[in-house]
């Protein structure tokens, strides 16, 4: 199971970043911190265990892999990406 609170977060910056004005690669530019610990959450426990240890190129190849598990997650749950927009949004 995904972690929630830390989609939230992702979720609620963006959006602070979007009502603020910024165009939307902007916003995901400056969510960056927490797009990547999202990004962190869904990869397995050795994937994560290896970042600490990668060199850059690694460490951005395994963020790719854990960013394009969390867009077929988001694919996969709209209900759930719903209510957490609706959450950020409040």
């Amino acid at each position: 199971m995904p972690d929630l609170l830390k989609i939230l977060a992702f979720y609620q910056l963006v959006l602070t970043f979007s009502m603020a004005g910024a165009l939307p690669g902007e916003c995901r530019a400056a969510a960056e911190p927490e797009r990547s610990r999202v990004c962190e959450a869904f990869l397995s426990r050795s994937e994560r265990n290896d970042l600490a240890s990668a060199d850059p190129r690694l460490r951005d190849a395994r963020l790719r892999k854990g960013y394009l598990r969390f867009e077929s997650w988001e694919r996969a749950n709209p209900d759930i990406v719903a209510v957490l927009m609706r959450k950020a949004a409040t």
